[in-house]
């Protein structure tokens, strides 16, 4: 991408692997390795992708503004949040490390151009539409075709058309699973050391690359004119099937007991100790829009996703981004995010609990949907009852519990109940994907405007009555890639909408 990320990728090589020799690819050195092996290069960037999809602050920005969490009325508010008054130095860091993530599976992808290293080199694939897929929906036009050509001397790329990258990525899945349905009968294993999210189950990354093919089809959906091409997508592979009960993409490196070794949501709120961070449980606390939901509809799931409070531990409460702090509530009557000591089965979790790229239920929500529009057989009341379901085993719950819940007399809960099924499917989407999946959160809210009751911020000085549709571009692509990013043209972050927003 440019010179940081080269120097972020060398050090991410470094870091992950277990090889001591050097590598650069800026200039040959006659000491260091030419190739640096798949298999030390595949959990460095399972490692770092989850890391950064899980560490809370990078997309806390979701949680808040969709009603989800809150911050603790003891500490100052973050008035560019509630105001809704981003920066282009708002979240750049997460720009620049998905590049660098994509640049360690492009030398995974270049490096395994032999045909019996297939599996590796449809994973690495996969992984970088999976990047990709996110960036396009953080900030729209971003650099593709050039991003990774650093080694060629490309250090300023050009920008892509959002769309084009959509459709090229659905291109790119499609390729990776041909890849792996025709890997030869010697084709490379690859050791479950390496592959720290299915440990080698091609099948599994089969079903992983057909359902991100598939949520990037759904994103789409509402878009006039769009569904003879996301029906004719959707064939190509429809016999490889969809990620189910079980088979959720979720990493685990052997998260250790040892300071910045834990898994990484839960390192953002304890310490190796079990002690407190600072300014962590403390700080995020629930959101007043999610709580009331889930107590109006006698949600089982309440209790993991939120502690009762410090005043009393059977009343679950939030405040509201931007909230009066004469009005909100005080923090020991505000919900902390859900924990138990040594049960992961609590949003915040454990140390060792495995990271999630993309849930077995965020799945069957996706396919529900997908049913319910028209796009895939399959029942979307079967598919949200299952979806539903394993969110409540995902939190600990058994299945006759969930069953329970499922037959409600709620509306918002018994799919038979629901008259708009699509609002049913988004809005407990929007419930289960809490401290999982924020940026599918906000992308559904974008396409949809499901949830239909969210408050956001109640700053009386926030710049629009709704959040933005994006982040701006980074201050630091603004510095070494200014060219091209002018050729983009002028970003708001009110109005310049990712090209699936059409509404």
């Amino acid at each position: 991408m440019n010179k940081i990320f080269i120097t972020l990728f060398v050090s991410l090589v470094l870091l992950g692997s277990s090889c001591s020799d050097f590598l650069t690819v800026n200039e040959v050195n006659p000491n260091s390795a030419s190739k640096v092996p798949a298999k030390l290069l595949l959990p460095a960037a399972l490692k770092n992708i989850a890391a950064n999809m899980n560490t809370p602050g990078n997309y806390d920005f979701v949680y808040l503004w969709h009603g989800l969490w809150s911050i603790s009325t003891g500490y100052t508010q973050p008035t560019a949040l509630m105001q809704y008054n981003l920066q282009n130095t708002s979240y750049q860091g997460t720009f620049s490390s998905m590049y660098t993530f994509g640049q360690n599976l492009t030398e995974i992808e270049n490096g395994s151009s032999d045909a019996k290293e297939c599996n590796y080199r449809a994973i690495a694939m996969i992984l970088k539409a999976y990047i990709m897929q996110n960036l396009v929906d953080i900030w729209g036009d971003v650099p593709y075709t050039e991003a990774f050509g650093a080694s060629a001397g490309i250090l300023k790329p050009k920008y892509d058309k959002q769309k084009d990258i959509y459709e090229d990525l659905v291109k790119k899945l499609d390729a990776a699973i041909s890849l792996i349905q025709k890997a030869p009968i010697d084709a490379t294993e690859i050791p479950a050391n390496s592959d720290i999210m299915y440990a080698g189950n091609m099948a599994k990354w089969a079903k992983f690359a057909n359902t991100l093919k598939l949520r990037l089809l759904v994103h789409q959906s509402g878009m006039t004119g769009r569904d003879t091409y996301i029906k004719s997508a959707i064939a190509t592979t429809a016999s490889v099937g969809y990620l189910g009960a079980g088979e959720g993409g979720l990493v685990n490196p052997g998260f250790l007991n040892s300071p910045g070794k834990m898994n990484p949501f839960y390192e953002r709120y304890y310490k190796a100790d079990g002690t407190q961070q600072s300014d962590g449980v403390t700080y995020h606390m629930g959101g007043k829009d999610v709580i009331k939901f889930m107590k109006d509809n006698a949600d089982p799931r309440l209790s993991r996703f939120f502690n009762g409070t410090l005043a009393d531990p059977t009343i679950f409460d939030g405040n509201i981004l931007g909230q009066d702090l004469a009005q909100a509530l005080a923090p020991n009557k505000t919900s902390y995010l859900g924990y138990k000591a040594g049960n992961q089965n609590y949003m915040v979790g454990t140390f060792d609990k495995s990271a999630p790229l993309l849930t077995d239920f965020e799945s069957l929500f996706i396919q529900a949907e997908a049913a319910e529009r028209g796009f895939i057989t399959g029942t979307g009341k079967t598919l949200y009852n299952a979806a539903l379901t394993q969110s409540c085993i995902y939190m600990g719950l058994t299945s006759t519990v969930a069953a329970a819940y499922l037959a409600s007399d709620k509306a918002s809960v018994n799919y038979d109940l629901a008259s708009n099924k699509i609002t049913l499917i988004l809005t407990q989407k929007w419930v289960s994907l809490n401290g999982v999946a924020p940026i599918e959160i906000w992308t559904d809210y974008r396409r949809s405007g499901i949830p239909t009751t969210l408050t956001f911020s109640s700053d009386p000085n926030k710049l629009s009555p709704t959040p933005p549709v994006r982040l701006l571009y980074p201050q630091r692509e603004i510095s070494v890639n200014n060219d091209n990013l002018v050729a983009v043209g002028a970003i708001s972050a009110f109005t310049s909408k990712i090209f699936w927003q059409n509404r």
